[in-house]
């Protein structure tokens, strides 16, 4: 789940070319439509597809899309397929189950972030798995496949439940998409997800912060920790009230559908893998902490509502921090710090 540089196209401008000429060669808008056919064996020539493995909004990076785009293709045996990462920050995997597995929890099962590549063409019987990427700042390359025989080959993330995507396999001697389809279609399905995402950004970070007056005098102030809808992540927070005063509380809820921690470093050194049993936990112990400007808090991973609506009591994903002098106190999601998700606590 852990947390870009420009990456290399596999594809290069002379090889499109090629392919260009070889589909001017049919003579026919049908025959561009669905690959080049050759006059001589009847052979269907399939050029190379791409896929997006999600989306971070190039305005906005918080919003994040969870989707392969397009969500479905089709292609002949042989076809290659790539997966590409260019346009995320957060990381993603292309994972294939055999027939009788099905994918676990998300991110409960650490093996599957690393990769299984395939070993040939992928005929459907072992599980084949891109692991998680990217996972740093470094260029990543595509993850590419062929595949053995015709049939229908359902793929997700293992850490994105809702991200799926299906590849329609047809035998060698039809068409599958072309690389041009296959791109119009997934700028698309981008733009209805982006546009998707950013309607949910605008509504979170407009909303009037969530209160309650305490006996004492003090409030308590709520803290929304991201946001999902059915395609995105809002990897923000709802932004924290400006009328915070010394004595006051907030707390953080995660009723978004990813995980989230709120971690204030202060003046110890940032914990960067999402992983480790120190992000995880909370520090320096279970909720409520009084904040300092010295020491590190965390909350740890507070679980996503998952499913929607149903998933643990508030009560375990929330977390109290009483802020007890004027200060500023900034805090960041260890598992979203890549997209900047950040925010302070300001209390006069």
């Amino acid at each position: 789940m852990g947390v870009l540089a420009t990456r290399r196209r596999r594809v290069t401008l002379a090889a499109m070319t090629a392919l260009l000429a070889v589909g001017a060669a049919c003579g026919s808008s049908n025959d561009n439509k669905s690959g080049a056919a050759s006059k001589a064996s009847g052979v269907v020539q399939n050029e190379p597809i791409t896929i997006r493995a999600g989306v971070a909004d190039p305005t906005h990076p918080q919003i994040a899309v969870l989707q392969y785009m397009p969500a479905k293709v089709t292609v002949a045996v042989g076809q290659k397929v790539s997966w590409s990462w260019n346009d995320t920050k957060e990381p993603h995997s292309v994972t294939f189950f055999p027939p009788g597995q099905t994918a676990p929890d998300p991110g409960s099962d650490p093996a599957l972030f690393a990769p299984t590549p395939p070993t040939g063409a992928y005929d459907g019987a072992t599980l084949v798995n891109s692991g998680l990427a990217p996972q740093g700042p470094q260029a990543v390359p595509p993850f590419e496949m062929t595949f053995a025989k015709a049939g229908t080959y359902k793929y997700s993330c293992v850490i994105h439940p809702q991200m799926v995507g299906t590849i329609s396999v047809v035998a060698a001697s039809q068409a599958g998409d072309t690389a041009a389809a296959v791109t119009t279609r997934g700028d698309q399905e981008k733009g209805q997800w982006l546009a998707e995402g950013n309607d949910a950004f605008q509504k979170m970070q407009s909303a009037a912060p969530a209160s309650t007056k305490n006996a004492d005098g003090t409030t308590t102030w709520k803290i929304e920790m991201g946001a999902s809808t059915p395609h995105t992540d809002i990897l923000a927070y709802a932004p924290v009230p400006a009328a915070v005063k010394h004595g006051d509380k907030v707390t953080f809820v995660n009723n978004s559908m990813a995980p989230h921690t709120a971690s204030f470093f202060n003046k110890q050194p940032p914990i960067q893998d999402p992983e480790s049993p120190a992000a995880q936990k909370p520090a320096p112990g279970p909720s409520p902490q009084k904040l300092n400007t010295k020491d590190l808090f965390n909350t740890g991973t507070l679980p996503p509502n998952a499913p929607p609506g149903a998933g643990p009591p508030e009560a375990a994903r929330s977390f109290t921090f009483s802020v007890p002098t004027a200060g500023d106190y900034q805090f960041i999601c260890i598992y979203h710090a890549p997209s900047g998700m950040a925010g302070m606590v300001k209390a006069s």
